[in-house]
């Protein structure tokens, strides 16, 4: 499982939502959307990542360091949180082809 499927799952727990079905229902989200987030074994889209950042209403970077796109530690969230409108299609685009590039290469 990936670290974005157990942070959805914690995200879940915070809101005491069991239930798929009724779960996504709260969140907005179609019960078949929020399915594929809890069993995914690759990391999310920039879709699902700025729809997850919506109905969970937490900054980008908190999920792409679930997802491993990044670490806490680069993410800088102590510092000062970049909310998900701040950041541009682009910005996010090459963030996560940056880090794609990254892990590839480091899995070599």
């Amino acid at each position: 499982m990936s670290g974005f499927s157990e942070w959805v799952k914690h995200q879940l727990e915070l809101r005491q939502k069991i239930d798929v079905a009724d779960a996504a229902r709260a969140l907005g989200i179609r019960p078949s959307e929020l399915g594929r987030w809890l069993s995914a074994k690759r990391p999310p889209t920039q879709d699902t990542i700025r729809t997850a950042c919506r109905v969970f209403d937490v900054h980008v970077q908190e999920i792409l360091v679930a997802a491993g796109y990044m670490t806490p530690e680069e993410s800088g969230l102590d510092d000062k949180p970049i909310s998900l409108s701040a950041l541009s299609t682009k910005e996010l685009a090459d963030e996560l082809a940056r880090r794609s590039v990254s892990n590839t290469l480091s899995n070599q």
